[in-house]
């Protein structure tokens, strides 16, 4: 299993979990964390590995290491640092996703059958009649699909948004048809779909701090769209 693109974070647990602790710890700790998380649990104990990601002297790494040990926040062995709560969580995706993988090496009845993606929402008004709602017969989509579609939404010169929109949803067909549907509802559909892909150009800067973030949708990637998946899999699982 690869390093997770993000994770569940408990921002309450965490303020009442650090209390007392002074802010370089504190900072420490949270990028320690997410280091964890991209290294799925195996992130090796060597000071100068860490301190160089945490832009610190390997002296003062190891000092914030002891005391984040003495703390119960982290904990090292077998050559690697890790965190309990971690540890089950990964533990936890782990062996959903060897469920998941068992479930589809079986034959599957409902083959035939697309499920909506992650993002899906229903309408607020009725689209419009001349716009398939699915692709045709058994719910496939194809690339030629695709234009002809964007062409009845965005136009028929749209052919060049419609590619970088291709482009952007990772060449997922039904992906693309389901944000060409969106701007079938929108005043100017062409509009909406170029302030979307100008927003998507942002998407590598998401998490960043002090950048202003656009107000038009990003297209996730396939990665996010992956895991939102098995996240909610697992939450259905849990109920």
């Amino acid at each position: 299993m690869n390093g997770l693109p993000y994770y569940k974070a408990y921002p309450r647990d965490f303020i009442e979990g650090t209390v007392g602790m002074d802010f370089e710890m504190k900072a420490a700790y949270r990028l320690v964390l997410d280091l964890i998380y991209m290294q799925n649990g195996n992130l090796p104990d060597d000071p100068r590995y860490i301190s160089g990601l945490l832009g610190c002297s390997t002296k003062k790494w190891n000092s914030l290491r002891g005391r984040l040990i003495s703390a119960g926040k982290i904990h090292a062995r077998d050559g690697h640092i890790g965190n309990y709560r971690a540890d089950k969580e990964l533990e936890t995706l782990g062996k959903f996703q060897d469920k998941q993988r068992e479930n589809r090496s079986r034959p599957n009845k409902n083959n035939g059958l697309k499920s909506p993606p992650i993002n899906h929402t229903e309408p607020d008004t009725e689209p419009k009649k001349d716009i398939p709602l699915r692709g045709p017969a058994a719910g496939t989509s194809s690339e030629a699909e695709v234009y002809a579609v964007g062409k009845k939404v965005l136009g028929k010169s749209a052919g060049g948004v419609i590619t970088k929109l291709r482009k952007a949803c990772g060449y997922d067909d039904g992906y693309t048809l389901d944000w060409l549907r969106q701007a079938a509802e929108k005043q100017s559909p062409i509009e909406w779909i170029n302030a979307v892909l100008k927003a998507t150009d942002f998407r590598p800067y998401r998490n960043a701090i002090n950048v202003a973030k656009p107000r038009a949708p990003m297209i996730e990637s396939k990665e996010d769209r992956e895991w939102r998946r098995i996240e909610a899999e697992i939450y259905r699982g849990a109920l």
